[in-house]
C-alpha cells in the first residue's frame, strides 16, 4: 500500500515538473514551442529523474519514512533498528531501481525472506518495520 503511495505521489510531483516545463509555452500566443523553450522542456523533464531518488533519500535521512510509508506506518531502519545513515539511505534510494526492472523481479525475496526484505533491502542492508 505505502508502494501505490508513493507512486501516487512520485505521479503528482511529475505532473508538477510537467506543467512548469510547458509553463513559458502556455503563457506564450504562439502554438510551437520555439528552440528555447524546447530545451526548457527538455531539462525541467529531465531533472525529474534525479528529483526522484533524492527526494527519497531524504525523507529516509530526516523520518525514516516515505510520504507512502507515513500513511501505512512502518518505517526503514537499519538492521540493528537505528535510523538510517544518509549514506545508507542514499544507497537504498539507488538501487531501489534495481527491485522493480524487470517487471519488479526484486521484490520476490520477501516472499522467501525471514526479514521479507527486498533486493533493495539486502543490498542497503535496510528493513522495514511496523510502528506500534
Amino acid at each position: 500500500m505505502a508502494f501505490i503511495l508513493d507512486l501516487i505521489v512520485m505521479a503528482s510531483f511529475f505532473l508538477l515538473f510537467f506543467a512548469v516545463a510547458f509553463l513559458p509555452a502556455a503563457l506564450g500566443s504562439d502554438s510551437k514551442l520555439s528552440g528555447s523553450e524546447e530545451k526548457w522542456v527538455i531539462i525541467v523533464l529531465l531533472s525529474y529523474i534525479p528529483f526522484v531518488p533524492f527526494l527519497f533519500f531524504t525523507l529516509w535521512t530526516w523520518r525514516g519514512q516515505s510520504i507512502g510509508m507515513i500513511a501505512v506506518r512502518i518505517e526503514v531502519t537499519d538492521r540493528d533498528g537505528e535510523p538510517l545513515s544518509a549514506p545508507r539511505a542514499l544507497l537504498r534510494a539507488l538501487v531501489w531501481p534495481l527491485s522493480m526492472l524487470p517487471l519488479g523481479i526484486g521484490v520476490a525475496p520477501v516472499l522467501f525472506d525471514d526479514e521479507r526484505r527486498a533486493l533493495h533491502d539486502m543490498l542497503a542492508g535496510t528493513v522495514v518495520l511496523e510502528l506500534p
